[in-house]
C-alpha cells in the first residue's frame, strides 16, 4: 500500500523541476533584454546630451535679452514722462486741477528717482528736462501757497470787531484743506528733491505779520493821539481814557485767531516758533508805540504816571492769556520793560513831589484851609487803587521802601530779581507807600505852617483842616480798605495830635474852673473871683477866635464842637459850687449860656 503514495510524490517533483526550468529560461531571456534595453540608452544619450546642452544656453540667452529690453523699457518710460507730463505742468495746478497737478508731480518724481538710479550717460539731457519740470511744479505750487494765502489776508476794521465783540476772521474749513496740502506737498522729500525746498512757516509768517500790522495800524495811532495833551491841560491821566484798552484787546483777540489758524496748518512741533515769528513785527510796532507812550509819560510823570500803570494794568494779563495759550512770553514783557521802569520810578517821584511842593511854598491859604498839594496827592493815592493789579507788582518788584531813594531815571537803581521778595503782599506795600506819602505831607505842611504862620492856634487849625480832609478821604474811598488796621490808626493819630495842640488854651481856660481845696474861705473866694475872671476872658477870646477860623468840612466843624464841648461839665460843675456866693460882675455866663455858646460854634 506504499507504492502508491511515492507516486505522487515524484510527479509532484517533476512538476516543480519543470517550472523551475522555465523560471531560468525566463530570467535569462530577461537579463539578456536588460543589456539590449542598457545599449540602447546609451546610445540615446549619447545623441541627445549635446542637443540639451545648446537647448539651455539658447534658453539662459533669450531670458538676458528679455531683461536686457526690460530694462531699456525702465529706462526709456520715464525719459517719456517728460513728453506727456509737460503739458499739465506748464498749465498750472489751477487750470488742471490739485489734485492732478499733485499727481503729475508724484510721477515727475518717480520717474527721475528711476533715472537717478540708472545713472546712464545718455539720460542726462532727459534727467535735465524733468528735473526743471519738477522745479517748475514746485514754484507753482508755492505761489498757489502764498496767493492762498494772501487771499484771506487782506486788513479789516478791527473795530467792527472790539465794538460788536466779534472774533477775528479764521481760515475757513475748505481753505485750511487747501492750504494743507500746499503745505504737505512743500515740505515733502518731493519738494526738495527739486533743488528748492520751500520754507512755507517763513511764507506764512511774511504773508501774516504784513496782515496784522496793516489791520492794528490804526489803533496804535489811535494810542498815540489819545496820549498827547494840551500845554493848558493839568488834570491828571483818567483811566481808559487812552486807546491802549481798545488796542490790546484788538491785538490779543487777532493773535488768538492767528494762532488757532498755525494750529490748524502745521505740525506743533513749530506752533510756538511760528507764532512768535508770525507776530514779531506786529510786536515791534507795540514796543515802539509804549516807547512813544514812555516819552509822553516823562514828559508830565505826576500827570501821566497813571497812564503808565493803564498800560502795565491793560497789557501784562493781555501777556498771560496769550502765553497761556500759545507759549510766548517773552514779547510784552520786552516791550514793557521802558514804561515798566519809569512807573516803578514814578513812586519815589510822587513822594519827593509832595516834600519839594510844601516846602516850596510861600504862602499859605488864608482862611487855614485845606491846601491844593493835599487835595492832589489825595487824589493821586486815590487814583492808585484804581491799578491795583499793576501798582501791587511795580511795588513788589520794587521792593518795601525803596520809593523813599532818590528817583532817577537808571534801570540800574532798580532792584534785580535775586532782590525780589517774593513772598511781598502788594496790598500792604501799597499802604505802607501811602502812609509815607501822607507822612511827608503832614510833617512838611507842619514845618512849613510854624514858619510862616506865627499863631499857634491857626497853625493847629491848618493841620486839623489838611489832616481831616486826608483822613476822609481815605475812609471814603478803598484807600481805607487797603489802609486798614495801622495805616488807619496813624491817619487818625496825625489828626488827634493837631486837635490836641489846638485844645492847648481851652484845657487852659478849663483849668480855671477846675476845682480845688483851700486853707481858708477868704483866700478860697479871692481865688474864686479870679478864676471867673480869667475864665471870662480867655473863654470869650477862644470862642470869638473859634468863629473866626475857618472849617473845610461841617464834619471837622461838628467834631471841634464836641471837642470843646469837654469844657461844659466842668464849668458847671464849678459854677454849681459858687454860683451863690458871686456877683454878676465875675460870673459873666451861667452853666447853660456857656452850654449854648459851645452848642453854637
Amino acid at each position: 500500500m506504499v507504492v502508491p503514495v511515492i507516486s505522487e510524490e515524484s510527479a509532484e517533483v517533476e512538476v516543480l523541476e519543470a517550472r523551475l526550468a522555465k523560471t531560468v529560461e525566463l530570467t535569462t531571456k530577461i537579463a539578456a533584454s536588460l543589456a539590449r534595453l542598457q545599449l540602447s540608452g546609451t546610445n540615446v544619450e549619447t545623441a541627445v546630451k549635446p542637443i540639451y546642452g545648446k537647448t539651455t544656453s539658447l534658453t539662459i540667452r533669450a531670458q538676458n535679452i528679455d531683461a536686457t529690453l526690460a530694462a531699456l523699457d525702465r529706462v526709456r518710460k520715464p525719459a517719456d514722462i517728460v513728453s506727456v507730463e509737460e503739458a499739465t505742468i506748464k498749465a498750472g495746478p489751477q487750470k488742471v486741477g490739485l489734485s492732478e497737478y499733485l499727481a503729475c508731480l508724484n510721477r515727475l518724481n518717480a520717474g527721475l528717482q528711476s533715472l537717478k538710479q540708472a545713472n546712464m550717460r545718455s539720460q542726462q539731457t532727459a534727467l535735465k528736462r524733468m528735473t526743471d519740470l519738477l522745479k517748475a511744479g514746485t514754484l507753482e505750487m508755492e505761489n498757489l501757497f502764498r496767493q492762498a494765502l494772501a487771499e484771506d489776508s487782506n486788513a479789516v476794521e478791527p473795530l467792527h470787531y472790539i465794538t460788536k465783540e466779534l472774533p477775528f476772521p479764521t481760515f475757513s474749513a475748505q481753505k485750511i484743506n487747501v492750504l494743507v496740502v500746499l503745505n504737505n506737498y512743500l515740505s515733502s522729500p518731493i519738494a526738495q528733491a527739486s533743488g528748492l525746498d520751500p520754507d512755507t512757516p517763513s511764507i506764512y509768517a511774511q504773508i501774516r505779520s504784513t496782515y496784522l500790522v496793516a489791520t492794528l495800524s490804526s489803533l496804535s495811532q489811535a494810542t498815540l493821539n489819545t496820549a498827547q495833551r494840551s500845554p493848558t491841560d493839568k488834570k491828571p491821566y483818567d483811566k481808559g481814557s487812552n486807546g491802549i484798552i481798545v488796542y490790546l484787546n484788538a491785538l490779543e483777540a487777532i493773535f488768538a485767531a492767528e494762532y488757532e489758524n498755525i494750529c490748524h496748518l502745521f505740525p506743533s512741533n513749530i506752533w510756538t516758533k511760528l507764532y512768535a515769528s508770525t507776530v514779531s513785527s506786529e510786536m515791534s510796532a507795540l514796543k515802539s508805540t509804549i516807547f512813544e507812550l514812555d516819552r509822553v509819560v516823562k514828559a508830565n510823570l505826576m500827570l501821566d504816571c497813571f497812564l503808565a500803570f493803564d498800560v502795565i494794568e491793560t497789557v501784562t494779563p493781555a501777556s498771560s492769556r496769550l502765553g497761556a495759550k500759545t507759549g510766548e512770553k517773552e514779547g510784552f514783557a520786552d516791550a514793557l520793560k521802558p514804561i515798566r521802569q519809569t512807573a516803578q520810578a514814578s513812586f519815589a517821584v510822587m513822594l519827593e513831589d509832595v516834600r519839594k511842593t510844601v516846602s516850596g511854598l510861600q504862602t499859605l491859604p488864608a482862611d487855614n484851609g485845606v491846601l491844593e498839594i493835599t487835595q492832589a496827592m489825595m487824589g493821586r493815592l486815590r487814583r492808585l487803587t484804581d491799578y491795583k493789579l499793576a501798582i501791587t507788582g511795580l511795588l513788589i518788584g520794587l521792593g518795601d521802601g525803596n520809593w523813599k531813594s532818590a528817583p532817577t531815571n537808571s534801570s540800574a537803581s532798580l532792584p534785580s530779581l535775586t532782590q525780589f521778595d517774593v513772598g511781598a503782599d502788594g496790598t500792604t506795600l501799597l499802604a505802607h507807600f501811602c502812609n509815607d506819602v501822607i507822612d511827608a505831607l503832614m510833617i512838611q505842611l507842619e514845618a512849613k505852617a510854624k514858619t510862616l504862620i506865627k499863631k499857634p492856634a491857626a497853625v493847629s487849625v491848618l493841620l486839623i483842616n489838611n489832616a481831616f480832609y486826608v483822613e476822609s478821604q481815605v475812609k471814603r474811598s478803598e484807600l481805607g480798605t487797603i489802609m486798614a488796621g495801622a495805616g488807619v490808626r496813624a491817619i487818625e493819630s496825625r489828626r488827634k495830635k493837631a486837635v490836641e495842640s489846638y485844645m492847648e488854651p481851652w484845657k487852659e481856660a478849663a483849668a480855671f474852673v477846675t476845682e480845688e481845696r483851700f486853707s481858708n474861705a477868704k483866700k478860697e473866694k479871692d481865688s474864686v473871683k479870679d478864676k471867673f475872671k480869667n475864665f471870662n476872658a480867655l473863654f470869650e477870646e477862644l470862642v470869638n477866635r473859634h468863629k473866626a477860623f475857618f472849617w473845610a468840612d461841617k464834619d471837622v466843624s461838628s467834631m471841634m464842637r464836641k471837642e470843646v464841648a469837654f469844657i461844659v461839665p466842668i464849668y458847671a460843675k464849678f459854677w454849681d459850687k459858687y454860683k451863690e456866693g458871686m456877683r454878676d460882675k465875675y460870673v459873666k455866663w451861667d452853666k447853660q449860656g456857656v452850654e449854648q455858646i459851645v452848642s453854637g460854634l
